[in-house]
């Protein structure tokens, strides 16, 4: 390869905090919210140009409860979604279901005004449009994170940092030791580039289900659901996707329909690409979201002409970027466990609590390995990467195994680990600034005074 030689510059530095966020998805917004509330004086970046993450691309949200019906994620999760039903931007109450665990169906956008509100209540300082390029280190500890934007090359200090870029990317920037996917070969789940149709008529296809069972299968789904919840998740139609296939019809990326009923009446997002991606490299990114628009006119076809109710359906909007499962899980001081999450394991620093069921969409295959789980602890010492002083990871590359980080990945539950690494930030940058000198029990107890389960 070759090679240009960067001339030397100086960076200036433009701001300087207790607690710098590098990611304003789900997790990086509640991190933010939390270490501000917490008394740092703190400061987020994101990529984007507003704030919400995956939230903003027509998913669910799923998490808060585990497979018996108990409420495990409250506090600033909560929060989060009250604040979307007051104005509008999620469904009343929270949609029951055997195969999910019950989930809260949302605004995708009613969910970027209700990141800025938090923000913004919170005096959290914002860069947007602004991703972070390097990292300035000296020995054990983080000095600041180096930025692009309009302005040019910057730099943002601090005392302590939280990645919540979702990749693990600040960890990685400081050469921090990683695992990525499947322990046998190393491969990722499957990314999906989410898209809404309108004009879908959901009750002839659920009339469907009951007049021709044998027909219209569903995987894993106790019929009954649909009888009673006009909002509600599919998953199934297996043998329609198989009749095509006989037909002729060529291109089908998944082997089940997926849907999810949107607030808007007549609307569904739809969740059936599925590209083979490690998400780390800018050139495989690149190609699998033009994979994935060249899967979403074959996918709509196929719904046309084979699946009831949707005649009609178009196509209105498309997620911004591809919805990406796993990448990085930066090693921390504990490995979360596939065991330990079957187990339903608690642990002394437990700092928020999963219980989705494990989600594995196979790299190398149509289908999903979905089973449930009893809700489990996740431990602080999942958020302390090895090898730095100074800097906590949240979200789903925590420390966890492939198996672990299958559950533990949804959005409530990151919003958790967002909360409580918040917290720990603002705790470490008001004593010395490293971040396994907080005390377990001064952090778990200002968790619960937040209303956090733990």
């Amino acid at each position: 390869m070759d090679y240009f030689q960067e001339t030397k510059r100086d960076v200036p530095i433009v701001a300087k905090k207790d607690v710098v966020v590098a990611g304003g998805g789900p997790s990086g917004v509640m991190a933010a919210v939390a270490a501000a509330r917490t008394g740092a004086s703190t400061l987020l970046i994101e990529a984007n140009g507003y704030m919400g993450g995956v939230a903003t691309m027509g998913l669910p949200i799923q998490g808060y409860f585990d497979s018996k019906g108990a409420q495990i994620v409250k506090g600033l999760g909560q929060e989060f979604a009250q604040r979307l039903r007051a104005i509008g931007g999620a469904y009343p109450e929270f949609i029951q279901c055997k195969l999910h665990n019950p989930f809260l169906i949302i605004d995708n956008e009613m969910v970027k005004v209700v990141c800025q509100d938090m923000i913004e209540q919170a005096c959290v300082e914002i860069y947007l449009h602004t991703r972070a390029s390097g990292v300035l280190r000296e020995g054990e500890k983080m000095k600041a994170i180096v930025v692009e934007n309009k302005s040019g090359r910057e730099a943002i200090a601090g005392k302590v940092f939280v990645d919540a870029t979702g990749d693990g990317d600040i960890a990685c920037k400081c050469g921090l030791p990683f695992t990525s996917g499947r322990p046998d070969d190393g491969l990722t789940q499957s990314a999906t580039l989410n898209f809404r149709l309108d004009g879908v008529h959901t009750l002839t296809l659920i009339r469907c289900l009951f007049e021709n069972p044998e027909r219209y299968d569903l995987f894993d789904i106790p019929r009954e659901q649909f009888r009673t919840n006009r909002m509600h998740i599919m998953v199934g139609l297996k043998n329609l996707i198989d009749e095509a296939r006989s037909d002729g019809f060529e291109g089908m990326p998944f082997g089940r329909v997926c849907y999810i009923t949107h607030l808007a009446e007549g609307a569904v997002v739809i969740n059936m690409t599925h590209v083979r991606v490690q998400g780390q490299d800018a050139r495989d990114l690149t190609k699998a979201e033009l994979e994935a628009r060249k899967q979403v006119p074959v996918v709509l076809e196929f719904l046309r002409r084979y699946v009831p109710g949707f005649e009609k359906a178009r196509l209105t909007s498309t997620a911004n970027q591809i919805g990406i499962r796993e990448t990085r899980q930066i090693t921390g001081d504990y490995t979360l466990t596939g065991k330990d999450v079957k187990e339903g394991k608690s642990f002394p620093d437990t700092i928020a609590v999963g219980g989705y069921p494990i989600d594995i969409h196979s790299p190398t295959a149509e289908d999903v390995e979905l089973f449930a789980v009893p809700a489990y602890g996740i431990p602080y010492r999942c958020l302390t990467p090895k090898g730095i002083d100074n800097l906590l990871v949240t979200g789903r590359c925590i420390s966890a195994t492939h198996q672990a980080m299958a559950s533990a990945r949804v959005m409530a539950t990151c919003m958790a680990i967002g909360h409580a690494a918040g917290v720990a930030a603002a705790l470490a940058a008001g004593a010395n600034g490293e971040v396994r000198d907080v005390k377990i029990d001064e952090l778990r107890e200002t968790l619960k005074e937040q209303e956090a389960v733990l």
